[in-house]
């Protein structure tokens, strides 16, 4: 049992927080202005969608009785309901929020007595990073439409940005050719459909330029 008697007792545990403001999150990525609003704009309302994921597991854990399909399912039709008027998806896509749902839930199932995978901080987390990856999917969509030919990776260059990123800043494709990036391939910052490694895809904040 977690030791809190309410959502906003736990959320107080949380001492170190992985989230960051939107507005610094997203305000140094190589980005329009007006990609950086739609951004900003699509992680608050994922960031409330998923507060609710939150307190429904939360309510779970103090009764002690989780229900993870409910949860997984809960987690899809929020996701689903947040992006829209910000993506169109595919059965692709939707396959990777079925994915990012049943990591979700076995996350949580193997930290039941973790503050954090019941916090707001999390919720934040997940919204920033999720908001990204549906911009960045629905930008790459975009691209192809108005037939761009090349692309080109951005990194932000900085003491947090890892290894592989920093060698890949620069790199230019073909449209329709990923990008390699140490050992996965990307069709896009985030782009989890190719296979890339997770340690290659969480809290990135490399964008694409098309032209």
């Amino acid at each position: 049992m977690l030791p809190a008697a309410s959502f906003d007792e736990l959320n107080r545990l949380i001492k170190a927080k992985r989230s960051m403001p939107y507005e610094k999150y997203f305000g140094e990525m190589e980005l329009t202005e007006s990609e950086k609003k739609k951004r900003i704009s699509l992680a608050q309302i994922m960031e409330e969608k998923f507060t609710y994921v939150m307190i429904l597991l939360f309510t779970m854990q103090q009764y002690n009785s989780f229900n993870w399909d409910f949860a997984k399912k809960e987690f899809v039709k929020k996701y689903l309901e947040s992006i829209d008027g910000y993506a169109t998806t595919d059965s692709e896509f939707e396959q990777y929020i079925s994915m990012q749902a049943d990591k979700m839930t076995e996350s949580t199932k193997e930290n039941t007595n973790n503050p954090y995978y019941f916090s707001l901080d999390r919720a934040k987390f997940i919204a920033e990073n999720e908001s990204n990856t549906v911009r960045s999917f629905q930008c790459n969509q975009e691209a192809m439409q108005q037939n761009k030919t090349y692309k080109r990776w951005v990194s932000i260059v900085d003491g947090h940005t890892r290894l592989d990123h920093k060698k890949a800043d620069g790199q230019i494709v073909k449209i329709n050719d990923p990008f390699v990036v140490g050992d996965s391939l990307l069709n896009y910052p985030r782009d989890a459909s190719l296979g890339a490694d997770s340690s290659e895809i969480i809290n990135c904040r490399c964008s694409v330029i098309y032209y």
